[in-house]
């Protein structure tokens, strides 16, 4: 009886330190202003796509990341399975990857909740991208303590059938946002792959140059192969210009440009107007 006491109160107490941490692997996808709920952190290529081959990259598992920690209610059930023991029995701190296990428990649980709530839905790619959504998020924990990890890690699969509704709502907003973005000239900006909800893509990319110092491939839009960055975009067209990480270039439909082309117009029709009066 007391060893089984104790299990539990090891259990319990492993689950509470888990909670801060938890916390601090959401955060990672906190609000970027302009560019929306996004983790910026890692190593990351990020590009604008426009028009066909945009609209074809607003599919589910793309959108994964726009909605990482948008989502966190919790469970009150206790996670049972197979991911913590074996996560925990394979520990090494240095290799520590609880994510497939995580999985492993969370697909065909999650798969089977959407064949009943949305039965005209691909559950199999539905059910997958939202146990990324949680196991990205629940294994974001440092690699010193395997309890901790394993813990927290394997958590994902609760977590991801408790937040269904919410993370299926938060998708499909986030796949119509894709697709309104990808008919505008401005295109969608899309990191590694993954479409960034951007509230602004000119801004977007204006904030990932100053303020995170992320390159943005431009090219797409532009009439020459450009990257943006802190200190603008270097483009072969000498036309273009540099505007703290967007690139203006002609037929470019960029908004910076015109706003160039109405001040310079304004400082004509002023110098001409000056003119007149003197004479």
């Amino acid at each position: 009886m007391h060893s089984r006491r104790a299990a539990r109160i090891t259990i319990v107490s492993a689950v509470l330190a888990a909670v801060p941490l938890f916390a601090a692997g959401t955060a990672r996808a906190e609000d970027h202003g302009p560019c929306g709920n996004f983790d910026f952190t890692g190593n990351l290529s990020c590009t604008v796509q426009v028009s066909g081959g945009c609209t074809a990259s607003c599919d589910t598992p793309k959108l994964t990341v726009a909605c990482g920690g948008k989502c966190t209610a919790t469970s009150t059930q206790t996670c049972t399975g197979s991911c913590g023991t074996a996560c925990i029995q394979q520990c090494n701190p240095e290799l520590l990857d609880c994510f497939g296990g995580c999985h492993a428990e969370c697909d065909q649980p999650t798969i089977k909740i959407c064949q009943e709530k949305q039965p005209n839905e691909d559950c199999v790619t539905q059910g997958k991208a939202q146990c990324d959504v949680h196991c990205k998020s629940s294994c974001k924990v440092p690699d010193t303590n395997c309890q901790e990890h394993c813990t927290k890690c394997c958590s994902g699969s609760c977590t991801t059938q408790v937040n269904f509704d919410c993370d299926y709502k938060c998708l499909a907003d986030v796949e119509v946002d894709c697709k309104a973005q990808c008919t505008k000239p401005t295109g969608g900006i899309f990191c590694n792959g993954q479409f960034v909800d951007a509230t602004d893509v000119q801004q977007c990319i204006a904030y990932l140059g100053t303020k995170l110092k992320i390159n943005v491939d431009v090219s797409a839009t532009a009439s020459a192969s450009a990257n943006c960055g802190p200190d603008g975009c270097n483009a072969d067209s000498k036309a273009s210009v540099k505007a703290g990480g967007c690139a203006a270039a002609p037929g470019s439909n960029n908004g910076l440009a015109a706003a160039f082309g109405v001040v310079g117009l304004l400082g004509l029709v002023a110098s001409i107007r000056a003119r007149r009066a003197r004479s």
